[in-house]
């Protein structure tokens, strides 16, 4: 009987270390259930508050919809329309005014010709240019006859053209 008793008494240990690792166990995961079911409802409660404050918006919604307000703000942005008695006066935005100054990084015709034959042929079917002409320079002091004056040196006005 010596010999059973630490036997029966290593197995009443080791039965009791088992029980107490299900127990803890099994504590352990109904608390993390918990927390997830907790943190799902909170999430479900968010969810249902925005959704009551979009239900309660809709009507506001329709309201704006109907008032002459958002029609003559729809007729002017959408339709391009205007009341009568206004007038539109359109106010650039920094981004779209135009610089004056434009610089252009390219060739002049004359700069052109004083190049190589073969930078010339580049130009010509690559460049910015896509034919060349020589420029003419008219003689100091003289006016090409055909040229019209310029509008405000015309003393008469020219006789209609009648035939009958």
């Amino acid at each position: 009987m010596s010999r059973n008793k630490p036997f029966l008494l290593q197995f009443i240990i080791v039965g009791g270390f088992l029980l107490f690792l299900y127990i803890f166990f099994a504590l352990a995961t109904a608390i993390y259930r918990d927390y997830k079911l907790e943190v799902n409802i909170a999430k479900f409660g968010n969810e249902i508050d925005s959704l009551a404050d979009m239900a309660n918006q809709k009507p506001k919604d329709v309201l704006y919809y109907q008032s002459l307000a958002f029609k003559d703000k729809y007729a002017k942005e959408s339709l391009n329309l205007l009341n009568p008695g206004e007038k539109l006066i359109i106010i650039p935005q920094e981004e779209q005014i135009v610089k004056s100054e434009v610089v252009i990084d390219r060739l002049d015709n004359s700069d052109i010709l004083k190049l190589p034959n073969r930078n010339q042929w580049w130009e010509y079917f690559f460049g910015h240019t896509l034919s060349l002409k020589v420029p003419e320079e008219p003689a100091i002091g003289t006016q090409d006859r055909t040229s019209p004056q310029p509008a405000d040196k015309v003393d008469e006005e020219p006789a209609p053209d009648v035939q009958g």
